[in-house]
């Protein structure tokens, strides 16, 4: 028998615990758990050298890092916060000090969407880790599961910069001349209000967390749809074409394996220009299946290349 992975775990479970409470909308298998009433509701686990490297994080990055991902779950479901409960998994090491920058971290990103701290838990850990559930609501939740043929596939601004900044504070590589993606992997922003903005007009929508054809192809996947991405309307933004470069990395192919980008991957018949949002327009929904790479006139079948949570290492 083969090794699981996080998604064949994911299916596994979702077999075995079929939704039995019309309260519940949505609840497996999505970003987020929906409720009938709006609300909207998800969790995450992030624990030391797999989300994160104390190596070159601080603690009030680890907080920001750490509640700016768990939002951007709410904004794939075009959800605004509510509320978090932060729970803390410590060292017997950790100082006040260090307590209090990871809570000024978390702060700096709640604040600008009035999410209050609702409650958590403390206990003691031989690894550092947090776990967080955040709660939201919306009177329009976009699913995964929403994409139509004849719609097209968009991105807010640009994708690959948040792994460029990983590897480049990993491999200890010049900090002056990657400040974008160094900051994109630190401090990432949840598109909560982008999501205000093109809930309007979307059908379905993801964060990208995961690479670009691995969240693609979820799209692909819950809406029994296929999708193709077209390799020349992607765009490539230059610190990521500087580090591919260097590297001797096909860009396209870095961006389609990389993750944590968070931002918005989502299917529309048409999406007007939105006031400050980059959106890009990077490929079509069409009858089928499956998930779909076009190239210099010519399409082919592509598997997920994104980030696999069993079998690959982390920070």
């Amino acid at each position: 028998m083969s090794n699981p992975t996080e998604q064949s775990i994911i299916d596994y479970i979702r077999k075995r615990f079929p939704k039995r409470r019309k309260e519940l909308v949505e609840g497996i298998g999505d970003d987020a758990a929906v409720f009938r009433n709006g609300f909207v509701i998800s969790t995450d686990s992030f624990f030391e050298n797999v989300h994160f490297a104390m190596s070159y994080f601080t603690y009030y990055a680890v907080g920001y890092h750490c509640l700016g991902a768990s939002l951007s779950d709410l904004a794939a479901m075009a959800a605004s916060p509510i509320c978090a409960f932060i729970s803390l998994h410590l060292t017997k090491s950790i100082s006040m000090k260090e307590i209090d920058q990871l809570h000024k971290g978390f702060r700096k990103v709640a604040d600008p969407f009035r999410c209050d701290l609702a409650g958590g838990d403390i206990v003691t850990s031989p690894a550092f880790g947090i776990s967080i559930t955040v709660v939201g609501r919306s009177r329009r939740v976009l699913f995964r599961s929403g994409a139509r043929p004849g719609s097209g596939l968009f991105v807010t601004n640009f994708l690959g910069l948040a792994e460029v900044g990983r590897r480049v504070l990993h491999e200890g590589l010049p900090r002056k001349d990657y400040p974008v993606s160094i900051a994109k992997h630190l401090f990432p922003a949840p598109r909560i209000q982008e999501a205000q903005g093109i809930k309007r007009y979307a059908e379905s929508c993801i964060d990208v967390s995961d690479g670009l054809s691995t969240d693609t192809f979820h799209l692909a996947e819950e809406s029994r749809v296929r999708i193709t991405i077209d390799a020349e309307h992607v765009p490539i933004h230059s610190e990521v074409g500087e580090y591919c470069s260097k590297k001797k990395i096909e860009p396209l192919d870095f961006i389609l394996a990389s993750g944590e980008d968070f931002e918005l991957l989502f299917t529309a018949k048409h999406v007007p220009r939105l006031a400050g949002v980059k959106i890009f327009r990077i490929g079509q929904v069409t009858k089928g299946s499956g998930l779909f790479l076009s190239a210099r006139g010519k399409e082919k079948r592509i598997e997920p290349t994104g980030y696999e949570h069993l079998t690959q290492h982390g920070n």
